[in-house]
């Protein structure tokens, strides 16, 4: 298949891990009610940024288990069930191309980049 019809999940980023909103049935998460999943996988979030809705302020949260010099995530076995879950091509069939998240060229340069710093 063209590699061009998936993202690049080995490099990815994780912005979903990293700028996400948690939400269900109910409505939105505070960080009073997201937390508490978090330190359960063993790891925990903060608050990176605010949404405005129309029913008040959305906490931006960022998993504080999202390792950013591996790309990896350090509480993978026992991550969120909406962690587990979720896939990025889900929330629009063609944005997760246009993310600069999955822009291969852009991760090799991260990671040369990153080679010569070390």
């Amino acid at each position: 298949m063209p590699r061009d019809r998936y993202p690049d999940c080995e490099n990815c980023e994780a912005p979903c891990c990293r700028r996400q909103f948690v939400e269900d049935d109910s409505g939105w998460f505070t960080l009073k009610d997201a937390r508490p999943i978090y330190l359960e996988a063993g790891t925990d979030i903060k608050i990176v940024g605010w949404h405005k809705q129309k029913d008040g302020r959305q906490p931006m949260f960022e998993c504080q288990g999202f390792d950013t010099s591996t790309l990896r995530c350090n509480v993978y076995e026992t991550r969120p069930e909406h962690c587990r879950s979720y896939d990025c091509r889900d929330d629009d069939p063609d944005e997760w191309q246009q993310r600069a998240h999955c822009d291969l060229a852009r991760h090799e340069l991260h990671l040369q980049r990153a080679a010569r710093s070390s």
